[in-house]
């Protein structure tokens, strides 16, 4: 990447959201240009100010006086905006407005623009134009079409750092660290870890199959063909769905490259990547029952190992709740979330697609609990620092499903005010105040009397 690239994408990363809309009056500087390749339009002063009301690609409305322009930007009394920060047909138009179609050197960086927005035909009519006025730029046509490339993908770069960015707003500054926003290349490197520790750890299980992506995932599976490819459209299907409830553009990729999931077809597979690649003592051992899936958070990485147990809907549903950990993990900062929740969470989630399976396994077990006085205060105290999750007969997995559950009916926004306020790095109870006007103690009676009467 060009260290000018670079320069576009750190100063966009460096300015505050701006609000919806930019009156006359108000800055919106810009203080990197786009790539250019042999074409210069000094800065041109329009003979009378053209009043515009224009919309930015990000939403913003832009309303002012035009009064000058040169080949990265227009500006006036709104400040200074870059052309490729327009939607394409705004674009199209506003340009069209101020440029000089009889001059060549304007249809050159015309054209360049038209590519970067992501409008090529029109591009190719400039490009050919711009040979026609002055048959000397044609020798320019191929630098400039580099030009166009260049800028297009630092647009694509500098949009998905934008919206990657946009999950951090709300992390409070000197609380939680946030995960940092990539640049392609640091992306592109991430990426080509994950496959090779993929490809390294499958191998400690004696498991060499070719890897499925998806736009999210990297899947090492044994599985049935017909099996990998349903698992692989729910896992993204989830995924979009967690990042709606959380507010998130779905677009946004929250792994470090992408999260590595396994799918292996026996359980000795899966404990030898386990004791092998995360050094886990804890599988196999006396006392520890059958576990299916695990999800390992190793600093930015996000890994998940299971097998495909006989009962394939329990598999399904134990893939997604671990998924689910590791969706959190990345969200926005390391910071995690109170046990009750954070196991409660993913198994709601899991319910999401394997209703029978998460209700067969939790409600029944949470209601008899609720409805025979049980203290929820206790649940919610259990953590996994004391060793005092998940309580007697895995008891916190079912009523915090159960919390989880009656939060999410009753207002869905809350939670998620609550979830963004925790990953922000504020102590959990202090975050229920703050989002839901509610203590620990009233989180508890709500949710007990909530179920007093519901199943």
């Amino acid at each position: 990447m060009s260290a000018l690239v670079a320069l576009v994408i750190s100063a966009v990363l460096a300015q505050s959201q701006g609000e919806p809309a930019v009156p006359a009056g108000d800055a919106a500087t810009s203080t990197a240009a786009a790539p250019n390749i042999g074409t210069t339009i000094e800065e041109t002063r329009l003979e009378k100010s053209l009043r515009i009301r224009t919309k930015l690609a990000k939403g913003t409305i832009v309303a002012g006086l035009l009064a000058t322009w040169d080949d990265d930007a227009f500006a006036g009394d709104f400040g200074r905006i870059e052309w490729i920060e327009l939607t394409p047909s705004e674009f199209k138009r506003l340009f069209g407005q101020v440029m000089d179609d009889r001059d060549a050197s304007h249809q050159l960086r015309y054209a360049e623009l038209l590519v970067a927005v992501g409008l090529d035909p029109p591009a190719e009519s400039a490009w050919k134009k711009a040979a026609s006025i002055d048959p000397s730029i044609a020798s320019r046509v191929a630098g400039s079409r580099e030009a166009a490339k260049a800028m297009r993908k630092a647009r694509l770069e500098k949009e998905r750092m934008e919206r990657e960015g946009a999950v951090q707003d709300f992390a409070e500054d000197g609380a939680a660290p946030r995960w940092p926003v990539l640049t392609d290349a640091e992306r592109g490197a991430a990426l080509a870890t994950m496959r090779e520790d993929a490809k390294r750890y499958s191998a400690m299980a004696g498991v060499s199959v070719e890897p499925i992506e998806t736009e999210y995932f990297i899947l090492i599976s044994e599985l049935r063909p017909a099996e990998t490819k349903e698992l692989r459209k729910e896992l993204d299907r989830m995924y979009a769905q967690v990042l709606g409830y959380l507010g998130v553009d779905p677009k946004v990729n929250l792994f470090w490259g992408k999260a590595v999931i396994f799918l292996f077809a026996t359980e000795d597979r899966f404990k030898a990547v386990e004791a092998g690649a995360f050094r886990n003592p804890m599988v196999g051992r006396p006392g520890s029952g059958q576990v299916m899936g695990l999800c390992h958070m190793m600093k930015e990485k996000v890994f998940v190992n299971s097998w495909r147990c006989p009962d394939y809907a329990l598999f399904g549903s134990v893939l997604i709740h671990e998924t689910v950990h590791g969706i959190m993990h990345r969200y926005s900062t390391p910071a995690r979330l109170p046990a009750w929740a954070d196991e409660g969470f993913s198994d709601w989630v899991a319910a999401q697609f394997q209703t029978a399976t998460v209700e067969q396994a939790r409600r029944a077990q949470a209601m008899q609990y609720i409805r025979s006085g049980g203290n929820l205060v206790t649940v919610l105290d259990m953590n996994y620092r004391d060793g005092s999750w998940p309580g007697p007969n895995a008891l916190g997995y079912a009523v915090g499903y159960a919390i989880v559950d009656a939060m999410m009916r009753e207002d869905p926004r809350k939670f998620e005010a609550w979830l963004r306020k925790v990953k922000g790095g504020t102590p959990w109870e202090e975050a229920l105040q703050d989002a839901c006007g509610l203590s620990k103690p009233q989180l508890a009676a709500n949710v007990a009397r909530f179920f007093s009467t519901r199943d």
